[in-house]
């Protein structure tokens, strides 16, 4: 997925360490055909939460419940390995906190990510098996694909009642994501840096004159597990000349689900230099 591999390491204490790689190509591109680095998601998603399971013991299974990514610049498109370096900040018996940067061989960070992560039961050792051997999948059609491309993006969905009304009534509709099951996370639900990429998506397209704006924070909070087609909402909460920032709900459009809300984030976008 995104081109991640994962590495085994042991902690070494404070100073962190390298817990992943990621190469880059045509997968790092926008919908509007530009690098970006909501695209590091998954490989932070994926080492921030090793980080964590790795310095406390017998903490082995987690799930995400907040993600915040701050973006220096835009990622490379040209085949370049990035490298995740990760440390955890605070844990225990119920799960924790760690940050860490991606950057490339020369050191330049291009994202910073901080985690929070719950501890969870009833995981099995194939679903990390079955992660990884995705990645290790040789490249198809979608090596000239975009990343929109990977994540089936649609135009955008009708609004589904549920939620808070006071909340919810001034969004309008997003985009829509359709089912993928390459994009499941080790315990089958769909991956949270998928999902945040497709938060950072569905803020982007809301603003018309999104091609001034480059994506400079992104924060994602993990409500509930979510499958199948995603829908989305948006709300541009601020709108300046130099400034905008789009409030996001993602929801599943299953039967049953209501409209409830599975991840709620918040995008800040910086004018373009």
């Amino acid at each position: 997925m995104m081109r991640v591999r994962l590495l085994r390491h042991r902690p070494d204490g404070l100073l962190g360490v390298r817990m992943g790689v990621m190469d880059t190509g045509h997968w790092v591109l926008d919908m509007d055909g530009r690098p970006t680095g909501a695209a590091a998601a998954v490989i932070l998603d994926n080492t921030l939460s090793a980080s964590l399971r790795t310095n406390v013991d017998d903490l082995h299974w987690v799930v995400t419940t907040e993600l915040h990514l701050n973006f220096m610049r835009r990622l490379p498109a040209d085949g370049t390995v990035l490298e995740a370096w990760t440390r955890t900040l605070v844990g225990d018996e119920a799960g924790g906190m760690a940050t860490g940067t991606l950057q490339g061989p020369d050191g330049i960070e291009y994202v910073q990510g901080t985690g929070w992560f719950q501890r969870v039961e009833g995981n099995t050792s194939e679903g990390p098996d079955r992660f990884e051997a995705i990645a290790r999948q040789p490249l198809g059609d979608e090596e000239g694909a975009s990343l929109g491309a990977l994540l089936a993006a649609c135009p955008a969905a009708p609004i589904m009642s549920g939620g808070r009304p006071d909340f919810t009534q001034s969004f309008l509709p997003g985009l829509g994501f359709a089912r993928n099951d390459l994009l499941r996370n080790s315990r089958g639900a769909l991956h949270g840096g998928a999902l945040m990429i497709m938060a950072a998506f569905a803020a982007q397209q809301a603003m018309p004159d999104r091609t001034g704006y480059d994506l400079q924070s992104l924060r994602a909070a993990y409500l509930r597990p979510a499958f199948g087609a995603i829908a989305s909402r948006t709300h541009v909460r601020y709108a300046g000349s130099s400034l905008r920032v789009v409030e996001v709900e993602l929801f599943s459009d299953e039967p049953g689900s209501a409209g409830k809300a599975f991840v709620q984030a918040t995008a800040i976008f910086r004018q373009a230099r």
